[in-house]
């Protein structure tokens, strides 16, 4: 068979668009050595594509294989022949399980890492929808706005400045000018993030539980805004007014024009930000000289200590959220269960703390179960949801 032909089919199995025919051919496809054979190349290429090259454990590739026979006989009638392991095709069946459920995840004993996949679960008794699109807009005389539930079009009109709601983001569309500055207060609650362009054409992505204080039109010499919890920003370029962000614990993030994330939750040990294009200076409280970022640096503050350094950052796991995934770096389950909190918008209940690093991704847009299901395979964490309440054990 034609290579071309077997990775065109095995592309429609992986993004779900193969038809009824197609799928059974590729379940007879599957049925020979050969063709397992050209299915593992095709896969190797994958692998070599793809930064997630890892070893896959014996025990593990049993239960991989077993996932993906399973598949393969609900795709089609077609008999289909067991596939007995060898190692190097029970890395690409992992790697193909991996690609097919767009998640993976793995603990740490040591420095090495071993993946382990889930497929979609059933859902349970109690479950919980990931956060969606949302916030609320506090105005100038303190009244609030839902923007859950707004409709599109012109929501105030504030000192010659109208606010707009369109397809989930928020625009500011100055007019005639009026005496006077109106502060706006965008607030995301658990659960909740939201898009909004500010009045010189920044953008900002808020994260859950996060907010926005800013003008409804930058006056003066400067642009200045205050954040609590996490944000990226596309800074609208300026030289002759800087943008100014006030963050928690007393760090200023000053930018001409560029992009950039700030995390600053209260209940994280430290302040990060992370710089993506451009130039910014980052200042503590407690200095009065700051610290320059360059692109694919960032700067942290310790708040115990008060100190600020810079290191190199992890560009894809601190922008993951704003991509739509939860990306963990050797992290401890309570840093993974603060974020699933707020996305979630459910309390967390330790009745063991597992003292393991995780590693992985998973998609945002997936039930919480679906989350903890994954977490769960690593045979290191057990999770119970009760309402809005999770326990964790290990």
């Amino acid at each position: 068979m034609d290579q071309n032909v077997f990775t065109s089919l095995l592309e429609k199995y992986l993004d779900g668009s193969i038809s009824t025919a197609e799928k059974a051919q590729f379940a007879r496809l599957m049925e020979t050595p050969e063709n397992r054979q050209l299915l593992e190349h095709a896969l190797q290429d994958a692998m070599l594509t793809d930064k997630y090259l890892f070893p896959v454990p014996e025990a593990q590739t049993d239960r991989f294989i077993e996932q993906f026979t399973t598949q393969i006989h609900e795709l089609s009638p077609a008999p289909v022949r067991p596939i007995y392991t060898y190692r190097r095709w029970a890395a690409a069946a992992a790697i193909l399980l991996l690609l097919g459920t767009g998640a993976y995840f793995w603990y740490s004993r040591t420095p090495a890492s071993h993946p382990v996949t889930s497929n979609t679960t059933t859902r349970p008794l109690h479950d919980v929808n990931p956060g969606m699109t949302g916030a609320v807009l506090t105005l100038d005389d303190g009244s609030q706005v839902v923007l859950d539930s707004t409709g599109n079009g012109v929501i105030a009109n504030q000192n010659g400045t109208k606010v707009l709601l369109s397809k989930g983001q928020l625009d500011y569309k100055s007019g005639a000018p009026s005496a006077g500055i109106s502060y706006n207060t965008m607030t995301t609650p658990r659960g909740r993030q939201f898009k909004l362009v500010l009045p010189d054409g920044t953008k900002v992505w808020l994260n859950a539980a996060s907010s926005l204080k800013y003008p409804t039109a930058f006056t003066g010499s400067e642009r200045k805004v205050e954040i609590t919890g996490e944000a990226y920003l596309e800074v609208a370029q300026n030289a002759d007014k800087p943008f100014i962000l006030s963050v928690a614990n007393g760090v200023t993030v000053k930018v001409l024009g560029t992009s950039f994330n700030v995390n600053a939750y209260p209940d994280e040990n430290a302040v990060q930000t992370m710089l993506v294009t451009g130039s910014v200076q980052v200042t503590a409280a407690n200095s009065a000289t700051p610290l320059t970022l360059q692109p694919g640096k960032q700067a942290t503050l310790q708040k115990r200590t008060g100190k600020l350094s810079i290191q190199p950052a992890d560009e894809e796991q601190v922008l993951a959220w704003k991509n739509g995934y939860f990306h963990f770096d050797r992290a401890d389950i309570q840093t993974i269960m603060r974020q699933i909190s707020r996305w979630y918008d459910v309390e967390v209940e330790y009745k063991e703390i597992p003292d393991k690093k995780f590693s992985g991704t998973i998609p945002r847009n997936v039930n919480a179960s679906q989350v903890f299901k994954i977490l769960e395979l690593t045979g290191n964490v057990h999770f119970t949801i009760d309402g809005n309440k999770v326990t964790v054990r290990s």
